[in-house]
């Protein structure tokens, strides 16, 4: 939740961090397009067995990790 009054809001980070700005965008939008889908059918079961969720949970995991490790990267040299 954070990350996104970061990515969304600080147009200084977006300057600075280009790439994973990006990164960021896509990882919100998947979640959202994931979120609207579920919400249409608001069962677990059902949306944690469909085709591919897994695999795109993982990818968006990863991808904030990484997102996080740059964050933290680029906080530290402004200290």
């Amino acid at each position: 939740m954070y990350l996104e009054s970061i990515f969304m809001a600080s147009e200084d980070i977006k300057k600075a961090m280009p790439d994973e700005t990006k990164l960021f965008v896509e990882v919100n939008d998947k979640f959202k397009f994931i979120m609207t889908r579920i919400n249409k059918d608001p069962n677990a079961q059902r949306a944690c067995k469909e085709d591919g969720m897994l695999d795109d949970v993982i990818t968006m995991d990863e991808k904030l990790e990484k997102i996080q490790k740059s964050l933290d990267d680029y906080l530290e040299t402004k200290r």
